[in-house]
This record gives C-alpha cells, structure tokens and sequence, in this order.
C-alpha cells in the first residue's frame, strides 16, 4: 500500500461543472464538507483562484471562510497572474462578452480584494483547454467522469466542428458555456449539444488541472456528479471522513469550531499524526472489505462494509467534548490505535496492512479491579493524576469497565467487583471472561486490608496507612476439617514477577511517604474479620502472613487461569478487629499512588 500525500484539489467549488451537472448544493453544505476535509486531511488544499472566487463570491458565509483559509496557507488558490490586480483584468477580458455574469470582476468587487494568490500556476488553463479541444484525442478527454450522462461522448463530437470554430474565434474568452451559446464564428449548437459540451470540458478542466499539479481528488462529493477517482479511495473518500468524526465523536464540534480555531492547528503535529493514522485505517479497512465483498470495486458496498465495522469498533455512545481541534486529534490518534490493536486480533488482512505502516506499540494492557467506594474514588484520583484520562466505557460479559488511556499506547481498564471472591458480582465471577474480552495482560488487584503485624518481634511494626504488596495469595478457607483438627487446603499462588519487580522498583520513590511498603504473602477468605480470636487463629496457622483481604482468591485464580501477571496491592485500614472506617480512605489512596505509580513504570519500561 502506497500512502498518499497529495494536497487535495477542491474540484467541487466549481461554478462551471455544477452548472452543467444541474449540481446546487446550499451554502451550509458547502461549509460543511469544507471543515470536515480540513480536520481530515493534513496535506493542505488546492484551486484555481478564478474556480474559487466564481463558485464562493455569492456565498459569503463560505468565502469569508475560504477566504481565511487561504490567507493562512491551507488553500492555495493558484494563478497563472502574478498579482491580484492582474488576475482581476485577465478575468475582465475573459469575460468582456458576459459582464453581467461576473460583476464582481467589473464593478462590486466585493470579498475580491481580500484574496490570496498562491502558487503561480506555469500554465494556463484556459491555454491547455484550448489546446486539447482544438486537437481533440478522445484519449486526452475523459467522458466517464460525467458518470450520470453516458451518452456525453457522442454528443460532443456530433458538435465538435462548431466547438473548436467557437474556441479557435474566441480571442482572450473563457471556455465556458456562455462561449458556447454566444453568436461566435456563427455556428449553432443544440440545447443537448451545450449540455454535453459544458460537461465534458468541465471534466477535462479538473483532469487536466489534477494531473498538471498531482493532486489528489475527494471521492463521494454529495450532489456532484463526476466520476469518483477509485485511486483516491477510501483515504479521500469524503462519506468515510464524515462517518470516522462522527465515530469519533467530533462531527457536530467540527461545525462548532471557529474556523479560526482550525486553521490554528491545521498542519500541527498532532493534526498530521491522526490524518495519517485515519488515512491507513480506512486502507487497512478497505483493503480487508475487498476481500469479503462481491465486487471489490464498488465503493457503495465497501463504504458499508467499513460502517459495520465503525459500528461494532469505532463508535462511540457517549458525549465526548474536545475544548480545540487538538484535544480532538490527539483522542482521535488513540481511538484509532485501540481500535486498529482490537480489530487486528481478529483480521489478519487488516492487521497486516495497519501494522505495516504503523509503528510498534506497547501491547500490554492492565486491568485494576477494586471492591469498595473508597477504592474507586482513590483510584480515579491517582488515575488521573498519573496523566490518564478516562477514555471509555466498556461492556465486558454481563458488566462494564472503564478504559483510561495515557498516550498513544497505554492501556488501563478499571473493573469494580464486590467484596469478596463468591457472588453474582465478585471478583471470582467478573474478572475470568473479563480479562480474556478486555486482552488484558495483566492484573492488579488495588484497595484495603487488615494488618496481621502490628508487631514485630515486640517493636512496633506495620501501622494503619502502610501498603501491602503480595509476593503470593494463600487460600485460607479451604481446609480438611477432622474430628481433631483441621489441615488448610487452600491453595498458594505467586503473584507476578514482572509486576513485583515494578513495585520494587518505585519503592524507593516513597522513602519520604508517612507510610511503609511491605512485600510478602497475604490471606485472602469470603470473611469480613472482626474478630481478635480470629485473627490470633489466622497469625498462628500462617505465621508467615502480613496481611488479609476477600478478593485475593478470585484474583489470583483469575490470573494463573488466563496465563497473565497479577498482584495485589493493598493499604491498610485496621488489624481485624475494632472495625471502623477511620483509615479506609487514606488507606485506599496510599495503596492506590503505590499502584499508578508502578503502572507508569512499567507501562514507560515497556515502550523504550
């Protein structure tokens, strides 16, 4: 797949082709396929200066914008004159014969003396038009292009004598359909034969204009029926670009915007980075749809194909609000990756396409489950203070996650359970067909505890507030009761090493903290302790404990089922016994800074 670069050619703000085309779209329209282009596509824009101060001067709304566009650079409005006065006489000349057409070249100049003249163009159209219709090579012509009037062809030549006398006698005249009509060199052309003249050279004009400056021409234009250009399909296929913003969620502020405000970060960074990035998911897309539909050159059938795809991926069913385009690119560009990394598992044509010309990114994805309020209002806090950003929810099995994202790459799906590892919405029932829906590749387990060694060896040791890292799991439920005692059953299961070693790593960042970080292995059973006989019972048969909790059986479990890392990090909040909720929160938030800070770590090792 080659990516195309061209600046796109405005070929539909064109009086002439509209009006032989019977094309006459309102002026809100206009605007309208203006913005969505220039928030699309990054390479800039291109016209005639005369096709666009024709098509515009009675559409002020859109020429004060066109006009600000081309001001700024995004449009260049080519011209074989070298200065605005210049153009303005040459078009006088060229139009001497209908004045009353074009005052605004004659006598209310109106927006004129604000435009911008661009590049100099080192040719004339109106010089190559004549050039090819007075040696006329049906090869150099391109009847196709009127796609709605198949008979063009035939009826242009049946007047092509009376064409080329008008064209060799008109002197500095344009070659328009008032040349046409005019009494020059006295022949006479049928209603039909105007019609299909003014189409046909209307079609060579943006032909020819195309290739002399290698432009690249938008597919899908609404009420504008010339031939689709398939080579510029799907990247500059206008219905595709309105039908990704609106995915994304952008399409009504695109119209919001000042133009202003666009024109700001037209060609930013970030601007080209998402264009690029839309510009190969629409190819990776298509190139995967002309596989599986009967005709892999109707753009109808592929259009629809890449919408079904939009609606299962792309698609976003919540509010999202962008304070400036920029805001927009940069969500655009991790939508784009998260959904091109999900479609990929699944579509081996798309994926290799996409990963072609895309370069690596970070694959992990980390899933935080918590169990209690205090446990997600810390998290979303420490979330967002590590630079995440909530992206969007999640529909996972019979429940929801919420995926925040930081960057382009970095992935983390936050899952609430209830307490506990047994029950409709626990841990034990969430989290097995959740990590496996969501591709996560690892798992943290994040929120409170009680303590189990307040002392040590006599001194005081852990105290309310400390952070808790599990080294392994120990099942302490699961046991063989005897008629004269009881042997635990429950199983041991180590938690990551990857994951340990990130939290070893940001331990010494927390050096200064009011609080401790402790490793080693923690309990986990479907009790709520509160109760010093049963806590001097759990100390007694796992002396080698530093702490408890109701989740960590599931968690464990859910991790080594899937093949994927897992740990638990929890604060504590009391020792099992005297319960209140006096530290919950404090507790919640030091083990909650404890675990962001370990996921930026391991999330920023990954990606050097």
């Amino acid at each position: 797949m080659t990516i195309i670069s061209k600046p796109v050619f405005l070929d539909f703000l064109n009086r002439e082709a509209g009006r032989a085309a019977n094309c006459d779209r309102p002026e809100d329209d206009d605007i309208a396929i203006i913005r969505i282009l220039v928030v699309s596509l990054a390479h800039g824009f291109s016209a005639n200066i005369s096709q666009v101060a024709e098509y515009c001067n009675s559409r002020p709304k859109l020429f004060s914008q066109v006009i600000k566009l081309m001001q700024r650079g995004v449009i260049d409005a080519t011209s074989s004159n070298a200065t605005l006065s210049e153009f303005i006489e040459d078009r006088r000349a060229r139009y001497s014969h209908v004045p009353e057409r074009y005052p605004f070249y004659f006598s209310d100049q109106g927006g004129l003396v604000d435009l911008q003249l661009g590049t100099r163009n080192p040719f004339s159209m109106t010089g190559d038009l004549s050039r090819l219709i007075l040696a006329y090579d049906q090869s150099k012509f391109d009847f196709d292009l009127v796609r709605l009037s198949p008979s063009d062809r035939a009826v242009f030549e049946s007047g092509l004598n009376v064409i080329q006398s008008k064209v060799f006698k008109r002197e500095d005249l344009a070659i328009t359909r008032d040349l046409l009509v005019s009494n020059i060199a006295g022949g006479e052309m049928s209603a039909r034969q105007i019609e299909a003249a003014t189409r046909a050279i209307s079609a060579l004009y943006m032909k020819n204009y195309a290739d002399r400056r290698s432009l690249a021409t938008c597919t899908g234009i609404p009420q504008f029926s010339y031939r689709d250009v398939v080579e510029n399909f799907p990247a500059f296929d206008f219905p595709l670009l309105k039908r990704a913003l609106q995915a994304l969620g952008a399409l009504r502020q695109v119209s919001l915007w000042s133009i202003d405000d666009i024109i700001e970060h037209y060609g930013s960074l970030p601007h080209r980075h998402f264009s690029y990035h839309l510009q190969i998911f629409l190819d990776a897309l298509a190139i995967s749809a002309r596989n599986k539909v009967n005709d892999s050159s109707d753009m109808s059938s592929i259009r629809l194909h890449i919408d079904r795809v939009f609606i299962q991926y792309l698609d976003i069913d919540y509010v999202k609000k962008f304070g400036n385009p920029e805001e927009f690119y940069r969500f655009g560009i991790e939508r784009l990756i998260q959904c091109a990394a999900r479609i990929s598992q699944l579509d081996p044509i798309f994926n290799s396409t996409w990963s072609s010309q895309v370069s690596h990114q970070n694959n992990d994805v980390i899933a935080v489950t918590t169990a209690t309020d205090s446990e997600d209002d810390a998290l979303i806090q420490k979330l967002k203070e590590s630079g995440f950003t909530s992206s969007r929810p999640v529909r996972v099995g019979n429940g929801f996650a919420t995926e925040y994202t930081r960057g382009t790459s970095q992935h983390v799906y936050h899952l609430r359970t209830s307490a506990g590892s047994l029950g409709v919405n626990s841990a034990g029932l969430i989290l097995p067909a959740a990590l496996k829906e969501l591709g996560a590749t690892h798992l943290i387990s994040v929120g409170i505890c009680f303590g189990l060694l307040p002392e040590k060896n006599g001194e005081p040791y852990q105290k309310c507030g400390d952070v808790l890292v599990s080294t392994e799991i120990q099942d302490y439920e699961t046991a063989r009761i005897g008629t004269e005692k009881t042997i635990n059953r429950g199983e041991k299961l180590p938690a990551g090493t990857g994951l340990l070693q990130a939290a070893r790593l940001v331990r010494p960042n927390f050096a200064e903290a009011d609080f401790k970080i402790y490793f080693g292995q923690i309990i986990s059973g479907q009790k709520l302790v509160d109760s010093k006989e049963f806590v001097e019972n759990l100390r007694t048969e796992f002396p080698g404990a530093i702490g408890g909790e109701m989740e960590g059986n599931a968690v464990s479990a859910s991790g080594q089922f899937n093949g994927k890392e897992w740990v638990m990090i929890k604060g504590i909040c009391d020792w099992g016994m005297g319960k209140t909720d006096n530290w919950q929160d404090v507790a919640a938030l030091n083990a909650c800074d404890v675990a962001m800070k370990m996921i930026v770590t391991f999330f920023d090792a990954q990606s050097r």
